[in-house]
């Protein structure tokens, strides 16, 4: 069974009050929906997702548009540096992050659901 992997940046936001304790960030799905009391929260969240997409992968074009290549056969992830995935964390949460953790995710591509 193929895998598949994608960055997550992890970071404390500044105002937990309004955004949780752990906001995140994933660019490869362009997600920023991550957030919860505890740094695992966070990630099974995004894991959750990701799994979701992947079902669907057939039904919705959502990984099409954001850059994945999706054949009978492969799978291929857009590739973002530390940087690049930081830079765009920052952008999305309209904050400058100095102490994060990027997290990687990997995912066992479940089957596709069948459309209809």
């Amino acid at each position: 069974m193929e895998t598949v992997s994608v960055k997550l940046v992890v970071f404390k936001h500044p105002e937990p009050a309004r955004w949780d304790t752990y906001c995140s960030y994933c660019p490869e799905l362009q997600y920023f929906f991550g957030r919860g009391e505890t740094v695992n929260e966070v990630v099974e969240q995004v894991h959750q997702t990701l799994l979701e997409e992947l079902q669907n992968r057939n039904a919705y074009k959502n990984l099409h548009n954001l850059g994945w290549n999706i054949t009978d056969t492969s799978i291929k992830v857009p590739i973002f540096t530390d940087e690049e995935a930081v830079s765009l964390t920052e952008q999305s949460y309209e904050v400058t992050i100095s102490n994060y953790q990027i997290v990687k995710i990997d995912v066992e591509v479940p089957p596709a659901r069948k459309l209809w």
